[in-house]
């Protein structure tokens, strides 16, 4: 059975020694910058070579013709209607059998061949009538680049000759040239990307090599090496590191909170569990009634607790709450309770303000905050808030709460914001509420000031910075 387990767990798909290692990103940018590089330089590559062949095939062109002009400066018909062509005709190639450049003239009676085309059978040619002019590549029909040119000669009171000159060059000729240039531009391209392949593989290590620290930084944190992401990063990745470090904090935070909340728990249990045991040692009514009160107590202290932990641990990537909104939120279930108070609630809240956490933390904030002015105010409540590090990606925020009731006594505003004091160990009204709004503030990297207000009575002012 065992046996078969093992075969069966190696043969899912998630099994890690059924997985193969992908390529880094290292290796995948090397082998696309190295084919995108090849590719480039092979079509720049023919792109010139087809460009020098245009080039030397339009010069060649150019050369034939010049060839025309020469044999026709060289030429002569006599009385008699006979071609005649001077030897020099002012190019020594056109005198050298096999020269590769050869020049026929013939018309109706007249023929004549360059010296050069000597014991060479040249292909039938055709004519061209006169001041019409033809170029041709080589082809199967004719394996020679051609340009001939139509001539009508006429001496005295003869007839007009017709007559054509054909100049027929060797494929040889482009060849050597194409191949010559071909071989330097390969070679200078061949270098050329050698060189820039080694440029593109330093630049993508330099490159990657920030990505390969974090990684590094990385398996430190979860090695417990540690605790954070410490390295100096480029500007690009700067944001990576600092929400990560935001998140490895934020779980360290929760986790303290939940065992703060569980020693909160066990503590809070001791009285009901010793009124518990002591009425199972008394059977009466009166006992009864105890243990099941007792039982009550506990069952709302676990509650409390778990759902305050709960609450008050942060998510960092929550999304934005608009403020304005949950504060008329708050103050119309306020007004509803203190309706017999008749208390003037002022809210100062710019419509764009976000608080960035989550939204029943910030319901909770302005709940105690403001239930608290409701409760010692007299007649007036303001509640203001604005922005904190404006220009951060997360920007924080500031929250006052005023009252014009009987204020705080100063010697109680340390008291009031002692972390070790828990809102259940006190009594009702500030305390409770501050306590867990304190809780929460400290939860987001914020703080907590108290003072008197204008109107004499509490002000409470927090600040939970931006990310």
């Amino acid at each position: 059975m065992e046996t078969e387990a093992a075969l069966v767990n190696e043969a899912l798909p998630g099994n890690s020694s059924q997985r193969t290692r992908p390529f880094s990103l290292r290796l995948r940018m090397a082998i696309i910058a190295s084919v995108v590089l090849i590719l480039a330089l092979g079509l720049v590559g023919f792109a010139l070579s087809a460009a020098n062949h245009r080039s030397a095939v339009s010069a060649l062109q150019a050369r034939m013709e010049s060839y025309v002009y020469l044999v026709l400066a060289a030429a002569e018909v006599d009385k008699f209607g006979g071609l005649q062509i001077g030897e020099d005709i002012g190019d020594p190639r056109l005198s050298q059998p096999g020269s590769g450049i050869y020049v026929h003239v013939h018309g109706a009676d007249a023929h004549w061949s360059s010296p050069s085309a000597l014991g060479l059978r040249l292909p039938e040619l055709t004519t061209v009538a006169a001041a019409q002019s033809i170029f041709s590549e080589p082809s199967a029909v004719l394996d020679f680049y051609a340009y001939q040119y139509g001539v009508a000669w006429q001496v005295g009171d003869q007839p007009v000759l017709p007559l054509t000159v054909s100049v027929l060059v060797d494929p040889a000729e482009i060849e050597r040239q194409t191949n010559a240039f071909q071989l330097g531009l390969w070679r200078a391209l061949g270098t050329a990307g050698l060189i820039l392949l080694v440029a593109q593989l330093l630049v993508i290590y330099l490159g990657f090599r920030p990505l390969q620290t974090v990684s590094r930084d990385v398996a430190s944190v979860e090695s417990g090496q540690s605790p954070r992401l410490q390295g100096k990063y480029p500007r690009e990745l700067e944001p990576l590191a600092r929400n990560v470090n935001q998140l490895l904090e934020t779980e360290k935070a929760n986790q303290q909170r939940y065992r703060n909340a569980l020693d909160s728990l066990a503590h809070s249990l001791k009285t009901p569990l010793a009124i518990l045991r002591a009425g199972l040692e008394i059977d009466s009514p009166a006992s009864r009634a105890a243990m099941r009160k007792a039982a009550d107590e506990m069952n709302q202290l676990v509650a409390t607790r778990l759902q305050r932990a709960a609450v008050s641990a942060r998510r960092t990537m929550a999304q934005p709450v608009a403020v304005a909104p949950e504060a008329q939120r708050v103050l119309a279930s306020l007004q509803k309770v203190y309706s017999h108070k008749m208390i003037v609630a002022d809210v100062m809240i710019p419509a764009g303000l976000c608080f960035y956490g989550e939204q029943r933390d910030l319901l909770e904030i302005l709940g105690n905050l403001l239930d608290n002015a409701f409760k010692y105010g007299h007649s007036k409540v303001r509640c203001s808030a604005g922005t904190m590090d404006p220009h951060a990606v997360r920007a924080g925020l500031w929250l006052r709460v005023e009252d014009d009731g009987p204020g705080i006594d100063e010697p109680d505003w340390p008291v009031l914001l002692q972390r070790g004091v828990r809102g259940d160990e006190r009594e009702e009204g500030y305390g409770l509420g501050l306590a867990i709004v304190l809780e929460l503030v400290t939860a987001y990297g914020g703080s907590i000031d108290i003072a008197h207000s204008a109107w004499g009575g509490a002000m409470i002012y927090l600040e939970i910075p931006g990310s």
